[in-house]
């Protein structure tokens, strides 16, 4: 409601506005119904025993990339052909922008903000908003399909981190980020554990055929 108040008394013409709705419900197939169904962005929020401290005059927002940002099409490859059908599929498509995820459409929110408090000239050193894509997929053709496609959708993203394959808790411990979207628990549970609040996206491939260890690594690392 404060956001809101804040628009509308610089965009009294503007209908862009927030709108929350809250389910206080863990099932996660009434979570997945109303991603599929309604093209909601919808997630399990865990907070950590301990939070980490953060900023208080910069609102940051980590997303993950594949079926949080993006569809979960890389992935379904991996699940069907294996990792070097992956690397091959991000080779030839290196150029081919990726289908929407479930939280491309609230980065996009977060992106028209940004822009607004710059055209308004609100901004007295930095914006007070900024993004994090913070992937599991390395160098080479995966990060460069991930920000074609961001190139694509006309959307920058502040800070982009490809990590292939490697822990996410340790980096998001570092930037300190609000909140943290992701769509396997492995990372959620991780980012928890370094005190950020992480939230799971219950949507993609990973929802039917839990990746573990090493095969959690091989999606996304970088082609040697």
């Amino acid at each position: 409601k404060a956001v809101n108040a804040k628009l509308r008394a610089h965009y009294p013409e503007s209908q862009e506005l927030f709108k929350v709705i809250l389910i206080d419900d863990n099932r996660s197939d009434e979570l997945n119904n109303a991603i599929r169904e309604h093209k909601i962005a919808a997630a399990v929020m865990k907070t950590p025993g301990e939070m980490a401290e953060v900023s208080e005059s910069e609102l940051r927002i980590a997303f993950d990339g594949d079926a949080v940002l993006f569809s979960n099409e890389s992935e379904r490859v991996y699940a069907s052909e294996g990792l070097e059908a992956f690397y091959r599929n991000e080779r030839e498509k290196v150029n081919d922008p990726m289908k929407e995820g479930p939280f491309k459409g609230f980065l996009q929110v977060l992106v028209k903000l940004q822009r607004k408090l710059h055209d308004k000239k609100l901004l007295d050193k930095k914006c007070p908003i900024r993004t994090y894509l913070v992937t599991s997929r390395g160098g080479g053709s995966p990060g460069f399909r991930a920000l074609n496609t961001l190139r694509y959708w006309g959307l920058e993203i502040d800070e982009a981190l490809f990590l292939a394959g490697a822990p996410k808790g340790p980096m998001l411990e570092k930037i300190r980020p609000h909140i943290f979207f992701d769509d396997q628990m492995f990372h959620v549970e991780g980012a928890a554990e370094m005190g950020t609040v992480a939230c799971h996206v219950p949507y993609g491939i990973a929802q039917r055929v839990p990746k573990k260890g090493i095969k959690d690594k091989e999606i996304s690392s970088a082609p040697k």
